[in-house]
């Protein structure tokens, strides 16, 4: 696999971090079930499954690993970027009155709150995914790693972000929802993808 369809697969991971950090910013009620969640929460569950695509973008499991480990670790300095970013912006003067981020002017605590969450779900996701690379269908390895770092995902970030785990049954249900409904078909066309792209390099699972 060539280092620009690495780092597009980089890139498509950051856009969705960040942008859950802005959506966070929101608890929305989710269809069906009428719970609330954080709106970033749908695409926590699409960012856990891009860990799966990175898996296969080198010949080996280690390596694999250490790919994912760099793109999360992409995702971790873009978000802190992000967050001081609009702080600053927020601290300046404004040219007119009224103007303000408001509440994403708060942004670094979602921030904090979502980088210690992706310290633990997200390497955990990785170690788990990593090892059942070729041992198991992607479908079944998103499937697999989610219903184990959602949870964690979840518990830690409610916990440091609002200090309540009021909202845990809806991110459950709005991640793993993104995870089968988005992540899974994301994860098999990107990995075919791969696999146009790298040829041998990919071993069918």
């Amino acid at each position: 696999m060539t280092a620009h369809r690495f780092a597009l697969l980089t890139g498509l991971y950051v856009a969705v971090v960040c942008s859950a950090q802005i959506g966070a910013q929101k608890i929305i009620e989710l269809p069906i079930t009428g719970d609330a969640a954080p709106g970033g929460t749908y695409l926590i569950g699409v960012s856990l499954a891009l860990i799966e695509v990175a898996h296969h973008t080198a010949p080996s499991r280690r390596e694999g690993w250490l790919h994912a480990q760099l793109m999360i670790a992409a995702g971790f300095v873009a978000s802190a970027l992000l967050a001081g970013y609009i702080a600053l912006v927020d601290a300046s003067p404004a040219a007119f009155p009224g103007q303000h981020f408001g509440e994403l002017a708060d942004t670094w605590r979602i921030v904090a709150a979502s980088l210690a969450a992706f310290a633990v779900s997200e390497t955990i996701d990785n170690m788990l995914g990593a090892s059942l690379r070729d041992r198991l269908h992607d479908a079944g390895r998103v499937a697999v790693t989610n219903a184990v770092s959602a949870p964690l995902d979840s518990v830690v970030f409610l916990a440091l972000a609002f200090g309540s785990l009021e909202f845990v049954e809806g991110q459950l249900q709005a991640k793993l929802a993104a995870s089968f409904v988005l992540g899974i078909p994301l994860v098999l066309v990107a990995r075919r993808f791969l696999r146009r792209a790298s040829g041998h390099m990919v071993p069918r699972t």
